[in-house]
């Protein structure tokens, strides 16, 4: 048996309406479904949410190429823990969502334009170039322009991964 693709990844939200609009007024991601668990389901799934007596709003936003994000909305809601909104990298756990952009700077002057604060200036590693900004809620989003390495990892990153593992990798496999 073998995972045909990644399906999505999930992110918490404050507000359902206000995350739906920022990410489709900065990137174009459409809201393709909407759920409301009332606090009953919320109380059944305590072992998944480890949250009781919470409604939840979820939805499931496509962006343009096929990436989904699920969006959570909890009420009430909690805090993020440390208080600052912004992820602890150093403990495990999902840290960023990443979008592939092509021109990054052009990215990075248009949503400047718009408001939107970066956490970074763009830089490169390799020949990749990179930059972070923050959702409303402060959900770190990665803005990545791959170039030319964007349509090998496409066409043949499943071939190169195989490749990879009996070789430079192995040490990870066994």
């Amino acid at each position: 048996m073998r995972v045909k693709s990644m399906s999505h990844a999930g992110l918490t939200v404050s507000d359902l309406g206000r995350a739906v609009r920022w990410y489709h007024e900065q990137f174009g991601f459409y809201l393709v479904s909407e759920d409301v668990l009332e606090p009953e389901a919320t109380k059944e799934l305590f072992p998944l949410y480890r949250v009781e007596g919470a409604r939840l709003r979820m939805g499931f936003l496509r962006a343009p190429g096929g990436g989904v994000v699920e969006l959570f909305q909890f009420e009430p809601a909690a805090a993020r823990p440390g208080g600052d909104n912004h992820p602890a990298w150093n403990a495990p756990g999902f840290t960023h969502v990443a979008l592939n952009v092509s021109k990054l700077g052009a990215w990075v002057e248009r949503l400047e334009e718009r408001g939107v604060k970066f956490v970074t200036k763009p830089a490169r590693t390799g020949k990749v170039d990179w930059a972070f900004l923050k959702d409303p809620d402060g959900n770190l989003v990665e803005l990545i322009d791959l170039k030319a390495a964007r349509p090998a990892l496409r066409l043949v990153g499943g071939l190169l991964g195989a490749a990879l593992k009996r070789g430079r990798f192995s040490a990870y496999y066994r």
